[in-house]
């Protein structure tokens, strides 16, 4: 079982944590760590897919998911793996942050490939 990797928070009280086993990377709140918010994600080949996006009830409103993004792409770029990003809030998130796209696995505009046929 891996173990949680500490991530450097983008504020004191803000702490992203990468969960491998439960693929996803959490923020938490505060000395107690209270989840604020979530990404799930999927490992590929030298890539990931961030998949999906949540604020939980009561922490909406508060830059969480923004502070969230940029955590998780700043540790992803330290261990120089590639995203994909299917979740609309991320990409929406790098659409407004042009100088981000140097960690994309293909541009935001690339057509996606075609999905290989059931067997």
């Amino acid at each position: 079982m891996s173990e949680p990797q500490q991530m450097p928070p983008a504020r004191p009280d803000l702490h992203v944590l990468d969960m491998p086993d439960l693929e996803r990377f959490e923020a938490r709140l505060g000395e107690e760590r209270v989840l604020a918010g979530l990404i799930d994600y999927r490992i590929g080949q030298g890539f990931i897919v961030l998949t999906h996006t949540e604020v939980l009830d009561g922490f909406e409103g508060q830059g969480i998911g923004s502070r969230l993004v940029r955590a998780v792409l700043e540790d992803l770029r330290e261990r120089e793996i590639a995203v994909i990003p299917k979740c609309p809030f991320v990409v929406a998130w790098l659409q407004k942050h042009p100088e981000q796209h140097d960690i994309l696995f293909r541009p935001l505009d690339a057509p996606e490939p075609d999905e290989p046929s059931p067997a």
